[in-house]
């Protein structure tokens, strides 16, 4: 017995401590979950990219991810030894439902609903939201969360394409990212390093999320799932992140996504 019970020890793998799970893990986890997304059309129909969402609706808003997030993808403030695949694109999907949501998964792919982006009226609305899912990403917020629910050997594990039989797999993943909550206690650390990326990355207004905050309607999946917490608005409009601009809209919005859409 006692022989058989260090022989099944020796057989199972180590448990990968959350510190270790590095950067190509979370990129190749990223990539596994963005395929299960894609198989599941009925639960994630895509808005096509193709003419006339490719040169409009699709290319505004990967243009602005693109900018929101070039210096995390550059990555030149961690080890050499777990940086970003500079090489490999963060690439925006747009659903076409109408629930307002936007979620994104490790490795830095984006997805928005038809439903968001209708109901936003302006570039640094849009550029808020799109800082503040990177900023849940690059800063692990979004590694930690997933981890409360599946270990970090279940993860490498989807990562690597081998789950373990009768566990959670990529599909599970992804079913779980779209609905994913976070606490409201981290919510006022997240948006001032929100604040802090927009006004580094853009002359976009810091205070993009102001109007937002105030929708009432159910449909706003993003705003129940990203917990808000009392005085938000006033947190925001008082955070002390720098001097920032004052662009608010070029009328591209207007004329990229909400004519197109």
């Amino acid at each position: 017995m006692l022989s058989f019970t260090a022989c099944q020890k020796d057989l199972d793998p180590p448990i990968i401590p959350p510190s270790e799970f590095s950067k190509i893990q979370r990129e190749t986890l990223g990539d596994r979950v963005k395929i299960a997304i894609a198989f599941e059309d009925e639960r994630y129909p895509v808005l096509p990219n193709i003419p006339p969402y490719d040169q409009t609706v699709y290319w505004f808003v990967q243009t602005l991810y693109n900018q929101v997030t070039n210096t995390m993808r550059l990555d030149h403030q961690s080890p050499s030894n777990d940086r970003w695949n500079t090489d490999r694109s963060w690439e925006v999907t747009i659903l076409n439902l109408p629930e307002k949501n936007a979620f994104v998964i490790p490795g830095g792919h984006l997805y928005l609903t038809t439903g968001l982006l209708q109901s936003l009226q302006s570039d640094h609305e849009l550029y808020y939201l799109l800082a503040f899912e990177a900023t849940l990403m690059s800063e692990k917020y979004l590694l930690t969360r997933i981890f409360s629910d599946f270990n970090t050997q279940v993860l490498a594990s989807i990562a690597n394409g081998t789950p373990p039989p009768n566990g959670a797999t990529r599909h599970t993943l992804a079913d779980e990212l779209s609905q994913l909550e976070f606490d409201s206690e981290l919510i006022p650390e997240i948006d001032a390093l929100t604040s802090e990326l927009v006004c580094e990355s853009s002359r976009m207004k810091r205070n993009g999320l102001l109007r937002i905050l105030n929708a009432s309607d159910d449909s706003w999946t993003w705003l129940q799932t990203r917990k808000t917490y009392t005085g938000r608005e006033q947190h925001i409009i008082e955070m002390e992140v720098g001097d920032c601009g004052s662009f608010e809209t070029s009328g591209g919005y207007q004329e990229y996504v909400l004519d197109q859409l």
